[in-house]
């Protein structure tokens, strides 16, 4: 009985001592602890790297993608009927031809018959012509003739008036000289007339003439139509023809697709269309702007080949009711003329001839509108397209309207900010950045760091 209360109480001893020293530790570590205002306080700080603003002088470049299209594409219409007796080795659906060459003769007899008929009534013309001529010629001897005629009569009558007077002739012999002077007279105003026609004739004629000359250039140049040219070089796409067969004036035999210069159809964004406006110094835009030199780019296994072309003109005058974006061409002034982009591989494969219409291809715009321009690293850029920079010693949020994302970072108006070349833009992360936050710059050799404390 004895031991058991002496353990009780051992164990209510322990417990109590146990409960006394937790009480003393908690209350020597919740004393507050004074620091010297001499000691050093050592700060964990994180280390920040900066880039240099720097102004953009090169225009901003943006890749659009684009399908390749005919420059134009002929129909080659015959513009006389007939049966075709040639047809050129080359007028095959894949072949090229050259300008000015000979694809079909149409059988030529007809029209050169024609031609024939024509001359020969130019010729007869002439005859008529030369024979009027020679009328005329004669009837104004003749009414030469007639008129010194009248004058004799003239005076044989002024004769016989005054010898009738005197009683010397008869009247009878006076009414015979009257009469021989209404004749000179009458014979006068016959050739006169007939001067008058001749000269209606010799207008007709000429007009007669002038129309059988006309007949005769028609037959000439229907007879050259019997050979059908090209006016254009390039490739056949089609042909409907063949010797013997008969074609038709007006009716299209073959198409040739012009290769000596390709289109491009694209389209931009109005942000890109703006830029292109804003190469003159003004943003208003219109249907024809400042041509733009791109780079046409398409890959074959790995390897890019490229070409050289000009953005100048809009396609239509409407946006595309489905993306929103505005048509626009690209005009290839030398589909041949092509060349490799430079990679590290060093490869052998020979560049395609030319571009080809329907190649899907990509497109590198080369515009310098005429605006202020940062870049920086892509990686400074935050979201919300925000910035921080380490100028003066302290931290600044800045809020950038950005232009593009180029391939060495990413392009934003000077006008976003009140911000100048010298400032710093932070390009490393900040642990918890606050506006105002004293830095400090660190040399490093070629970087600048900030240090944020």
């Amino acid at each position: 009985m004895i031991k058991t209360q002496t353990s009780i109480l051992w164990r209510s001893a322990v417990s109590l001592a146990l409960l006394l020293l937790t009480g003393i530790i908690i209350g020597i570590l919740m004393v507050p602890k004074t620091v010297s205002k001499n000691t050093d306080q050592h700060v964990a700080v994180d280390t920040v790297e900066v880039f240099p603003l720097e102004r953009r002088h090169g225009g901003i470049d943006f890749k659009i993608d684009g399908e390749v299209i005919p420059f134009r594409q002929l129909d080659i219409v015959p513009e006389v009927a007939g049966r075709v007796i040639y047809k050129s080795d080359n007028c095959r659906p894949g072949h090229s031809v050259q300008s000015g060459e000979i694809l079909l003769r149409i059988d030529p007899t007809d029209y050169q018959l024609e031609w024939e008929q024509r001359t020969e009534a130019v010729e007869q013309a002439k005859v008529n012509i030369a024979e009027n001529a020679v009328q005329t010629e004669n009837a104004k001897k003749e009414l030469e003739l007639a008129e010194k005629q009248l004058e004799i009569r003239k005076r044989d009558w002024e004769r016989n008036q005054i010898l009738a007077q005197r009683k010397v002739v008869s009247a009878a012999e006076l009414d015979t000289a009257q009469s021989s002077l209404l004749s000179a007279e009458e014979t006068i105003q016959k050739l006169e007339n007939q001067l008058r026609i001749y000269e209606t004739q010799k207008n007709h004629l000429a007009v007669a003439i002038r129309k059988e000359e006309i007949a005769v250039k028609t037959a000439q140049l229907n007879l050259e139509r019997t050979e059908v040219k090209t006016p254009l070089g390039g490739v056949v796409t089609s042909d409907s023809f063949e010797i013997s067969s008969f074609v038709q004036r007006g009716t299209s035999v073959a198409k040739i697709l012009d290769t000596s210069q390709l289109e491009i159809q694209c389209s931009l964004y109005m942000k890109q269309l703006q830029w292109i406006w804003r190469q003159t110094g003004t943003e208003n835009g219109g249907y024809v702007f400042s041509p733009t030199p791109v780079t046409i780019l398409y890959e074959i296994d790995g390897e890019q080949w490229a070409w050289e072309g000009t953005l100048k003109t809009l396609d239509g005058g409407s946006l595309n009711a489905v993306t929103r974006m505005v048509p626009c061409r690209v005009k290839v002034d030398d589909p041949q003329s092509v060349g490799a982009v430079p990679t590290r591989e060093n490869r052998t494969s020979n560049a395609p001839p030319t571009l080809f219409s329907g190649m899907y291809v990509s497109i590198i715009v080369h515009s310098k509108p005429a605006v202020s321009l940062y870049q920086i690293p892509e990686k400074a850029l935050l979201p919300g397209n925000t910035i921080w920079t380490a100028t003066n010693g302290q931290l600044r949020r800045h809020t950038i309207r950005v232009a593009a994302t180029v391939a060495d970072g990413v392009l934003f108006y000077a006008d976003s900010e009140e911000l100048s070349p010298t400032d710093l833009v932070v390009v490393s992360p900040l642990a918890a950045p606050v506006e105002g936050k004293n830095v400090h710059i660190v040399n490093t050799g070629n970087k600048n760091v900030a240090v944020a404390r």
